[in-house]
């Protein structure tokens, strides 16, 4: 058979380009009922077309999202999204869609069978079946009556099979049987073959890994010298990250989470400032290397804690703590839905743990704070002051009162008894007024409690801002919104709800021009990459840029205390 390769890649072309098109008008969901035009003949049979129609078997369908609608008898379509497809032996449909899914043809297909991310397997008929990132898989005696094509997958023909004419695999191989036969040109563009089985055994599973991918084995065999030749270079670092998973193991997973999803609006804001050019590639090699310090850290800590499942010791060194957690963590990368959900969560919580670790080191959190003791009138303590004016009363007495016989000289009362009180000094008063002070008395919110609070009100201003037609005037009423509540009231609606309150370190209200300045350097804390408002994650006094600029910290109060009395 001569093989003319420019025409039938050109063949190949428009079939991949028609199912693109075809897939965005099934997306798209614009199916129109085509109504056909009356005809004398079709009115004479309407009874038989009609009772055609409700004999009409239904296609089985595995889990469909969309179904659309008869067109007749023949105009039947069906599309699925994130499930599996499959037409049943005797039925008969016009078209067929799977995406994120295969689809299986048993009956008969008289238009096109496509799959996107998955793959086909005929035992029946069709007209074409075009695959991407997915393989075609023609059982014996199954019939493509035109053009077969898989982008990024093989061709696969069993005995009997046939397509009719042209069979195209672009990055993938053609395999045909003894018996099968192909009535056109076969078109094969190796190279990427491999795409094939690891759409099928590792993505359509949702796994990392699978024993039939041999090829990406190499992937983590790399990681694993890399991870290692880590360990043993950067102990300190890996062992920051691991102290910061063991105490905060919730906060670690949380602060990676926040990560993920604020880097890419950090680098958005960079690029269009103009200094991401210079800044984002550095940014992307940091995180990376942080990443993998604390992937190390992580697989250490899982290997601890298995070993102390077990009650080992040895599995408290670190290399072996290494060596045993990387296999375990690879092992649940071959468990279809569950490795992926393990790669996911590991790496998000090894980032944030080397994120806390490269701010916060190795530092403890800190207990909440608790109210000082209460100030007591109690006599103090003699000073060189103190005891000369004592002196100098007893004598000044003694001299004004001379003693009677039998009397006891003024000397003698002095050294009898303690001398008069002298008047409270100033600063006594002062330490008094700042013991009851809110922000000494009650305990400082954690992060949690003023995100919850933030996303409230966030909500809330989103709100009002859409009122005044967004950006610029929306961060007008922002700024409204925080300055006047924080002036008003002390807190805002969402720290209404969660009993926080804001106050400062002075002991003196909250007024307008502190809660503005405030609320200005708030909107610092979030162009700077929202490291003002996590600074407060590793601050001994729980501060955000914001509140250390003006000078304020924000309190929990007791359940029951009122904030919205006027």
């Amino acid at each position: 058979m001569k093989t003319n390769l420019k025409q039938t890649w050109g063949r190949g072309g428009t079939g991949i380009l028609g199912t693109l098109l075809f897939c965005g008008w099934v997306m798209s969901g614009t199916t129109q009922e085509v109504v056909p035009e009356a005809n004398p003949d079709e009115a004479t049979n309407a009874s038989v077309t009609e009772s055609a129609t409700e004999e009409a078997p239904t296609p089985s369908i595995t889990s469909p999202l969309v179904r659309h609608g008869y067109h007749g008898t023949s105009g039947q379509e069906i599309v699925v999204f994130g499930h599996s497809a499959e037409l049943a032996a005797g039925q008969s449909i016009r078209d067929m869609v799977a995406i994120f899914g295969s689809a299986t043809v048993r009956g008969e297909v008289r238009d096109q069978v496509v799959a996107v991310f998955g793959n086909i397997v005929i035992e029946g008929q069709t007209r074409d079946a075009v695959a991407v990132f997915g393989n075609i898989k023609l059982a014996p005696n199954a019939v493509v009556s035109r053009d077969a094509v898989s982008v990024f997958g093989n061709v696969k023909l069993g005995p009997g099979a046939k397509i009719e004419r042209d069979v195209v695999a672009v990055g993938g191989a053609v395999d045909r049987e003894e018996g099968a036969t192909i009535g056109g040109q076969i078109v094969s563009i190796p190279g990427f073959g491999w795409m094939g089985n690891w759409v099928e055994h590792c993505l359509l599973k949702l796994r990392p890994l699978a024993p039939r991918v041999g090829w990406l084995w190499v992937l983590p065999g790399a990681f694993f010298l890399l991870y290692l030749l880590v360990a043993l270079a950067l102990p300190r670092p890996v062992n920051a990250c691991l102290e910061e998973i063991t105490r905060r193991p919730a906060t670690t997973l949380m602060v990676g989470l926040l990560t993920k999803i604020l880097m890419p609006l950090v680098i958005f804001i960079l690029v269009a400032t103009g200094i991401g050019v210079f800044v984002v590639p550095f940014l992307l090699a940091a995180l990376f290397f942080a990443a993998i310090l604390g992937k190390v850290a992580l697989l250490q800590y899982v290997g601890r804690q298995l070993g102390r499942q077990f009650g080992s010791s040895a599995f408290e060194a670190p290399l072996l703590a290494f060596v045993v957690g990387w296999i375990l963590i690879t092992l649940l990368y071959f468990v279809p839905v569950l490795g992926l959900v393990v790669f996911g969560v590991t790496g998000i919580w090894a980032l944030g743990a080397a994120v806390m670790a490269m701010f916060g080191g190795t530092r403890r959190e800190l207990p909440p704070r608790t109210a000082p003791p209460p100030v007591t009138n109690q006599p103090q303590p003699a000073t060189p002051a103190t005891a000369t004016g004592a002196a100098t009363f007893a004598v000044e007495t003694a001299a004004n009162n001379p003693a009677e016989p039998g009397e006891t000289p003024a000397s003698s009362s002095a050294e009898s008894g303690p001398p008069p009180p002298l008047p409270t000094p100033m600063p006594v008063t002062e330490t008094a007024s700042a013991g009851n002070s809110e922000a000494l008395t009650f305990p400082r919110a954690n992060f949690w409690e003023r995100m919850g609070a933030a996303f409230l009100d966030v909500i809330l201003v989103s709100i009002l801002s859409s009122l005044v037609g967004g950006v610029p005037l929306g961060f007008l009423v922002a700024l409204a919104y925080f300055a006047g509540m924080w002036a008003w009231k002390g807190t805002t609606v969402g720290g209404i709800v969660l009993n926080l309150k804001v106050v400062r370190l002075d002991n003196q209200p909250v007024t307008f021009p502190v809660a503005l300045v405030r609320g200005l350097a708030a909107a610092f804390s979030v162009v700077v990459l929202f490291l003002g408002f996590l600074w407060m994650i590793w601050d001994r006094d729980k501060q955000t840029w914001h509140d250390k600029i003006a000078g304020t910290v924000v309190i929990r109060l007791p359940r029951g205390t009122s904030l919205v009395c006027f």
